[in-house]
């Protein structure tokens, strides 16, 4: 793998992101990625694509000096598996603390719970949105606009972004529970384990919320959600090619307002994938047909730990 240093640009644009570092993954079409902790405690960053049902990761490392080792799981094979070994359509990774990776397939809207370890799916989740409105029915059009990212919420709980026609998060969980919402810090807690029955199931939307004029306006559509270490969700835009802070989500789904936004500077490519770094600085992964220089580093930390937030 190669990282390659990049000159900044516009420094005194604070609301502008530029990017700092551009590193090779392995995947073609790279569609979503993460940041794991294993069972030894050590941090990894993972990336999937679209296109094969393969996730690969690499051990970070404690300086830029240090080559970049990436390592491949063929998920399509672990044991009780309904993911198909070529374009499986996995649109978005996340993972709990106890090392647990959770990947959403687009089609049909689902996500699997894996054990990299045990090489075995724990739970196959199908994800329904129940009723008649423009949402559901998009929902349940094969052809329409499904989930593009997702984080993980305490009590078994799950937020996924639904790309665009029209673009909303959505709360899911299991059939008779009660939506949570989101405030800041209330995300799956670092070190926990997401609580969920094993084999095949059913989660069913329990909230709905729509973009603000002002989300609208700075995201396009959703690509992807994470949680920084400041506590706060986050959403990634390829159109817009942004990134916005979302203010607290309210129980039983309402709107989605814009906290803040910030614009990618010089991105090839189409922004898919975000996480963050300890340290608040945003990383994202490029949908690229080559797997050459689509994962980029973005300066400066917006995202930083303990940070007030208006």
């Amino acid at each position: 793998s190669e990282l390659t240093r990049m000159p900044p640009t516009n420094p005194d644009k604070h609301d502008r992101l530029r990017i700092s570092r551009v590193v090779d993954v392995p995947l073609r079409e790279v569609s979503g990625i993460c940041l794991r902790r294993g069972r030894d405690r050590q941090m990894s960053l993972l990336a999937v694509g679209d296109r094969a049902a393969k996730v690969v990761w690499i051990s970070l490392p404690e300086s830029d000096d240090e080559s970049l080792d990436w390592q491949t799981k063929n998920v399509g094979t672990f044991t009780d598996s309904d993911l198909a070994g070529d374009d499986p359509q996995i649109e978005a990774v996340c993972a709990d603390g106890a090392g647990r990776v959770l990947l959403l397939q687009e089609w049909p809207p689902r996500v699997e719970l894996v054990d990299f370890e045990m090489s075995q799916t724990l739970a196959s989740i199908e994800l329904h949105v129940e009723g008649n409105d423009e949402i559901a029915v998009s929902w349940a059009d094969p052809a329409g606009s499904h989930g593009e990212g997702m984080v993980l919420l305490p009590g078994g709980h799950l937020l996924v972004a639904k790309e665009k026609d029209p673009a909303a998060l959505i709360e899911f969980g299991p059939p008779g529970s009660r939506s949570q919402g989101f405030t800041r810090g209330g995300a799956l807690a670092a070190g926990d384990r997401w609580v969920v029955a094993k084999g095949k199931q059913e989660f069913v939307g329990l909230a709905t919320w729509l973009p603000g004029r002002a989300l609208a306006k700075a995201c396009k559509d959703f690509s992807d959600l994470e949680i920084g270490p400041d506590g706060c969700l986050y959403l990634l835009s390829d159109q817009s090619e942004s990134i916005a802070r979302i203010d607290d989500l309210s129980p039983g789904g309402g709107t989605a307002a814009l906290g803040a936004v910030w614009r990618l500077e010089n991105i090839e490519g189409k922004p898919e994938g975000l996480a963050f770094t300890a340290e608040g600085r945003a990383v994202v992964a490029l949908d690229k047909r080559k797997t050459r220089k689509n994962l980029v580093l973005l300066n400066p930390p917006i995202a930083t730990a303990n940070a007030a937030q208006p």
